[in-house]
């Protein structure tokens, strides 16, 4: 590890969000000149057209990250409030004024840890321009770090103010900036496939849980390994190792950081639906579980135990009848002999409406019976849609108004919130899989 690091790991920080970095370019002069050079370009353009696809450089593409010129410095607006006076004529009123005034503010020394921060934060926004309208194949979720050249400077920069900082109590905002960007700027490097980067998340991680347990830096050292674990177990199988590496540091950070209560229940939930999707039941089961016990409190407890309801169906057989938006009466007994796929849904959701084909796929050409749960609370929107987007299957649909839309009884005992949410139930009535994805449901018509 070295000396940057080593310094890094002696010293407590104050969590902040990574958009603190953004925020900063705010706190620094000259940065209005990338949106005064945007204001020439037209606001009705679409996104595609602020990239350059003739080879001419952009407008950022000239913007020199560390010769910006002293003058750039904002105009300060004063405004003078109306009043009034008196006068042999009667009262005279003035009205309000405003007008510009020039403020030195100084820009950052170049080498101060002020100006290392800017520098981030000015990488960042131009990397943010000229990928806007494009998705890199290479970004990650929730960071604004598109290359590895970027994320390397990043590191640079960042390690130089930790280093200037970390004994300054007075700079600790500055330290807290440049404490995540170094996190971010390692996440990106380690999720390219960089060893290095991977190995120094983890050893910083249980540094500053051993020294400092507990303390805003261990949260945020420690979130930064459950966003590599997530995002490796994403990018591989099933059976990868990264998926109970997941759910062990959201686990952990459950444990360790029970003060950070949302943050946990997110990682803990987003964990479990992982797992639900790839057909991991167990680990799946063990996030819902770790809610009930260590959050018992939460308003989020119900929705665990719905999702262990969920889980506890699979390879199970399931007790359903309902009315149907036809008028008719389904009950799930009488479909056995050929295996359904349930889907609850929605006439406000384009992804369903994107998956109406592939349903009517899986009904002519692999023999599997739909059948729809519906989650609006108009009937004849409803009926209209299903004509009109010749919907197969048959459709679940009360015409008790306390049983439609987020009431729908099947959808609340299950915890059934995001739509589409597709089950597969096999051809004896047992219920398979209750997250079945896309590609899972293009697989069945391939069999």
């Amino acid at each position: 590890m070295n000396s940057v690091r080593l310094l890094f790991l002696r010293n407590i920080i104050t969590y902040l969000p990574s958009l603190l970095i953004v925020t900063a370019v705010a706190l620094f002069p000259g940065c209005n000149k990338s949106s005064s050079e945007l204001q020439t370009e037209s606001k009705d353009a679409p996104a595609e057209e602020l990239h350059q696809v003739d080879g001419s450089r952009s407008p950022l593409d000239e913007f020199k990250l560390d010769e910006l010129p002293a003058d750039a410095q904002p105009s300060i607006l004063t405004i003078t409030p109306a009043s009034s006076s008196s006068s042999s004529d009667g009262p005279e009123f003035k009205t309000a004024g405003m007008s510009k005034q020039s403020e030195d503010y100084g820009l950052p020394a170049s080498g101060t840890p002020e100006w290392d921060i800017r520098q981030i934060a000015l990488l960042i926004a131009k990397e943010v321009h000229l990928n806007s309208g494009t998705q890199s194949q290479q970004r990650i979720t929730s960071l604004n770090i598109s290359t590895d050249e970027t994320a390397r400077r990043i590191i640079a920069l960042a390690s130089h103010a930790i280093s200037a900082t970390h004994q300054r109590p007075e700079k600790e905002l500055i330290f807290n900036a440049a404490i995540q960007s170094l996190m971010d700027a390692r996440l990106k490097l380690a999720l390219a496939g960089e060893k290095e980067s991977l190995d120094a998340i983890y050893e910083d991680a249980a540094t500053i849980a051993r020294e400092r347990p507990g303390s805003p830096a261990s949260i945020i050292t420690a979130g930064a390994v459950v966003r590599l674990a997530a995002e490796m177990a994403r990018q591989g199988e099933s059976d990868s190792p990264w998926v109970s590496e997941y759910v062990r540091q959201v686990k952990l950070f459950a444990m360790n950081f029970s003060q950070e209560e949302a943050r946990a229940i997110v990682q803990l939930t987003s964990a479990g639906e992982f797992c639900e999707q790839q057909q991991l039941i167990l680990p799946a089961i063990e996030c819902y579980t770790m809610i009930q016990q260590q959050f018992p409190k939460s308003p989020f407890r119900k929705k665990a135990e719905a999702a262990l309801q969920r889980l506890g169906l699979i390879g199970k057989s399931i007790s359903l009848e309902a009315p149907t938006i036809s008028g008719s009466t389904l009950r799930l007994s009488d479909k056995k002999g050929k295996p359904c796929v349930l889907v609850f849904w929605s006439v406000r959701s384009a992804a369903f409406q994107n998956d109406i084909a592939l349903l009517n796929q899986l009904v002519t050409e692999a023999g599997i019976q739909l059948i729809g749960v519906n989650m609006d609370t108009d009937a004849a929107a409803v009926k209209q849609f299903i004509e009109a987007n010749q919907l197969a299957g048959e459709h679940l649909f009360y015409p008790d108004v306390s049983l439609q839309g987020a009431s729908q009884p099947l959808a609340r005992q299950f915890g059934i919130n995001i739509v589409p949410t597709y089950w597969y139930i096999d051809a004896q009535g047992r219920v398979r899989a209750t997250n079945v994805s896309r590609e899972q449901l293009n697989s069945l018509i391939k069999k």
